[in-house]
């Protein structure tokens, strides 16, 4: 399984492991919209990683479990798409 499941007094907050800057990031649904999928999921807007701060900012789009890393990220995996890692607890 490639996300880790929290639930909210607002919905879902689903978060993977980011490979490009090491940490983990979450998505909370409804607020993105989600494909339902644990194993190759699809999020959509992108998502935006400490955007007033370039020097550290780390964004992506989520689509069929692959993370592609736009080009504004700082990381070597910039402009970069891999497989989004397997969870380990």
């Amino acid at each position: 399984m490639k996300l880790k499941e929290y639930k909210t007094n607002v919905g879902r907050m689903l978060v993977f492991h980011c490979p490009g800057c090491g940490y983990d990031h979450p998505f909370e649904v409804p607020r993105w919209k989600w494909n339902g999928s644990f194993d190759r999921p699809t999020f959509e807007p992108s998502l935006l990683v400490n955007a007033s701060r370039p020097e550290s900012r780390c964004h992506s789009y989520v689509k069929e479990g692959k993370i592609r890393f736009l080009k504004d990220s700082y990381h070597a995996l910039k402009g970069q798409e891999v497989e989004i890692p397997e969870w380990e607890d």
